[in-house]
């Protein structure tokens, strides 16, 4: 799977993946309650909150679409567990194994680029990839799936996995947004002009670059002048001219580029410092309103010489092997797979657009006629909002492998979907589901069951809050006031009258309280085994956002231990210092209430306890301050599955939801806090939001070297640093040392915003049926618990449903 991010459906349940869940037809539920079943037939039984609509590689957009399409795909390189001499795992650690995939080689050179640069890479696959019908995979059908993935006339929202982060296929986005004008100041996009000689002068005078506009960027921070602007440099600068030029600035800084600014310019960069030489005064020089031009794709970086070769070639660097030849771990994280889709089946499923809109969509994936397979299990029986099957491919590569011999012992797999947990919790105590997450309701009678399980998650559980001054604004009413969200220091006061630890032991199960944008699980230098959270850098962020000073500590690990996140004090001073100021801008009457609206996708009794739990928090926070009595949290359920998009275009106040995925790759993660293409906090203009940083590592020019002496400083906006980040100094390219203090930076950053507001880090307390077993319950980093590849079964479903017979009392098995 590529490494997109995944929006987290479910607000308050953090990931659903598909475990525990429910299914009465597998288990062949009759009137008597006497459960019967298959021999020879290993069944594993699921539910689902929410039904899935989307499994489509190139469109899903959220973790519930991926629980039927990670069924039916299948990797090229991947994880395995690392064994010992007597066949046990070596706990935490693994191996990177090929699949699909049969050899990997960096073809640098021959496609031009340096030498083992990372840039070019051929993969070779297998020669009996089939889809489920019996139809040949080859590696043509990934070079026609990519078309359709970066497909103009679709604008696929997985379309981004290969123009942004870690795997950027050359020319992907070119190709994408071929034919559209992108407003370069409002997309945080610069492109340069090279050499005057590229220049053309239109009829009215004003120049301009392959017919795109032109200006030149006088007081506005450039990347090539360390985000300085010309007007910083304007000691150097002869007076007269320079002044002529500033009079000629529009309101947002740039000049348009005519034979008078030129000369103008030319002028003004007099001294021996700044030669008159067009190549001093073109970086100045930016494209404006820039026309994407159409593009063959065949220009895009990806084809397939023969029928068992793909040759990838990338923008940037990927380092997918080790320096002995051996694969890295990048192989099977950030190429573990290339999104497939039967062609003869897709091109029948797409769809024109319709009225009022541009864009082509697709059925492919949306029910069983238009899914297809070459995954290890099929597809077989599909019903919206009720139910689905899936068995084993028989056409599956894998099972001519000796590597996958004695796994994937489960034949069956049944998803019932279930809105309750109540309900599915009554289901596995029947015998009907195989697994169940223990809810806090039971957790003190569950939780030390032999059958209990507890699991880390990257999982990080936050309060977001709404960054929309027009959905705020639009919301009001006579007496009902919302905009005081807009207050950075009434948003602080929210987070800071949070007692996270009572939160997350009155609302969950396992989870304990959280602070950052990572938790525990996020690797910056995985190689290593260096988790984000664990170095000082990112202890120090806590610190500094939480208000706690290490000087006061034995060490910097003791001052962390001291982080609650709770200061009533504090937080009462700031939500009177918030309402003085809303009430002298004029945005606040002295007699209004304070009405937030709290969204969620579902009624039931989880999302109502963390409501409940929130809203008495809050309440007890205004006690003393000039909101007391004139604050109120109401709860508000009707926003159904597109919750987190109503969020971002601000259609109510506050949501708890996070992200998933990632995981080993934080500097790619601060995509979801930072672009309003993720970020919840969509109206939050991180495109201008200014961060002066110094990165060491990286020269005065903004080249990595690696060196410790060297050091880069500059004042960009945050979304420019992600962008260095990312690209110029990505991971291979930049020591994982000097990328980390800048993540850091970010992440405080974001957190001082207190848009996105930190609450819990997951951890799930889950209970696995007496009819199967995973391979080891001590939860592995790579692997997890070794999931359907890896689970044994201790009965079949005839000998399971006589055991439930056999053993219910009272009509239930007893799991304390």
């Amino acid at each position: 799977m590529n490494k997109k991010l995944k929006s987290v459906l479910a607000l308050v349940l953090g990931t659903i993946t598909v475990a525990g869940m429910s299914s009465f037809a597998a288990c062949g539920k009759k009137d008597d309650d006497k459960m019967t079943g298959v021999a020879g037939r290993y069944t594993y039984s699921t539910y689902t909150s929410v039904s899935p609509s989307n499994w489509n590689e190139l469109t899903y957009q959220d973790n519930n679409d991926t629980q039927i399409m990670n069924y039916l795909t299948s990797p090229l390189f991947e994880f395995d567990y690392k064994f010992d001499e007597n066949g046990e795992i070596i706990p935490g650690d693994f191996e990177i194994e090929y699949s699909f995939a049969t050899g990997l080689e960096d073809v640098s050179a021959e496609y031009g680029y340096d030498a083992k640069s990372g840039k070019a890479w051929k993969i070779s696959i297998r020669n009996d990839g089939k889809w489920n019908d019996g139809t040949p995979i080859v590696a043509g059908d990934f070079v026609y799936t990519m078309q359709q993935q970066l497909d103009p006339l679709f604008k696929n929202y997985r379309a981004d996995s290969f123009y942004t982060g870690a795997t950027v296929i050359k020319n992907a986005r070119n190709y994408v947004f071929q034919g559209d004008t992108v407003d370069v100041v409002d997309n945080n996009e610069v492109y340069y002009v090279n050499s005057v000689e590229d220049l053309t002068k239109g009829e009215d005078g004003v120049y301009n670059y392959n017919g795109n506009e032109i200006k030149f960027a006088v007081g506005v921070p450039c990347d090539w002048c360390s985000g300085d602007s010309l007007v910083d440099y304007a000691d150097y600068l002869e007076a007269e001219s320079f002044a002529a030029l500033q009079a000629l600035m529009d309101e947002n800084g740039y000049v348009a580029v005519t034979d008078e600014t030129i000369a103008l310019l030319g002028t003004a960069i007099n001294t021996e410092a700044w030669s008159e030489a067009p190549e001093n005064w073109i970086a100045y020089v930016h494209v404006l309103n820039y026309l994407y031009p159409e593009l063959s794709f065949d220009e895009v970086g990806i084809s397939a010489p023969d029928d068992t070769t793909i040759v990838l070639e990338l923008e940037q660097g990927l380092q997918l092997l080790k320096e002995d030849g051996t694969l890295s771990y990048k192989a099977a994280y950030n190429m573990a797979s290339l999104p497939l889709v039967k062609k003869d089946l897709y091109e029948k499923c797409k769809v024109a657009p319709v009225e009022g809109s541009t864009l082509w969509t697709s059925k492919y994936h949306s029910d069983l006629a238009t899914t297809a397979s070459w995954g290890p299990y099929m597809l077989t029986e599909f019903q919206a909002g009720k139910m689905y099957k899936l068995e084993k491919n028989p056409n599956w590569y894998g099972w001519n492998m000796e590597k996958y011999e004695d796994q994937y012992q489960t034949t069956h797999i049944v998803c019932e979907t279930v809105a309750e947990w109540n309900t599915a919790w009554m289901m596995f105590k029947k015998g009907q589901i195989n697994g169940i997450g223990i809810d806090v309701s039971i957790a003190n009678d569950y939780k030390n069951s032999e059958q209990a399980y507890f699991t880390p998650s990257d999982y990080v559980g936050s309060i977001q809050l709404q960054s929309s001054a027009e959905g705020l604004k639009n919301r009001e009413s006579e007496g009902v006031n919302k905009t005081i969200l807009l207050q950075p220091e009434f948003r602080k006061a929210l987070s800071l009258g949070l007692d996270r630890d009572t939160y997350a032991k009155t609302t969950t199960t396992a989870h304990l309280a959280g602070f950052g944008l990572y938790n525990s699980m996020h690797y910056y230098d995985v190689a290593n085994g260096k988790a984000y959270r664990e170095s000082d850098a990112a202890k120090k962020v806590l610190c500094n956002v939480y208000g706690v000073n290490p000087d006061d500590y034995e060490s910097l690990d003791a001052a962390v231990e001291a982080i609650t996140g709770y200061d009533l004090v504090q937080a009462r001073a700031l939500v009177d210092s918030a309402y003085d100021k809303a009430v002298a801008a004029g945005d606040l009457k002295e007699t209004d209430k304070v009405v937030l609206t709290w969204g969620t996708s579902t009624d039931n009794e989880v999302t109502r306890r963390y409501f409940d739990t929130l809203s008495a928090q809050w309440t007890e926070l205004m006690k003393g301050t000039k909101l007391e009595g004139k604050f109120e949290l109401e709860f508000d359920a009707s926003f159904g599955a597109k919750w987190a998009n109503d969020f971002r275009a601000g259609a109510y106040d506050i949501c708890q939801g996070g992200w998933t995925g990632a995981a080993w790759d934080p500097g790619y993660f601060l995509l979801a806090y930072l672009s309003p293409s993720y970020m919840y906090s969509a109206a939050w203009d991180t495109s201008s939001e200014m961060m002066s940083f110094t990165i060491k590592g990286v020269n005065e020019e903004g080249v990595p070297t690696n060196n410790a002496e060297d050091s880069f400083t500059g004042e960009f906006s945050l979304m420019d640093w992600y962008t260095l980040l990312n690209q110029n100094w990505q991971s291979g390219e930049l020591k994982e040392e000097f990328r980390l203090e800048l993540i850091a930076a970010l992440e405080q950053a974001v957190l001082l915003k207190y848009y996105s507001v930190p609450v819990t880090y997951e951890f799930s307390a889950s209970l696995i049926s007496f009819k199967a077993d995973y391979i080891t319950y001590e939860y592995n980093t790579f692997m997890g618990y070794g999931g359907i590849q890896y689970m044994t079964y201790n009965y079949d479903d005839a000998e399971w449903a006589n055991f439930v017979n056999t053993n219910k009392k009272g009509g239930e098995l007893n799991y304390k």
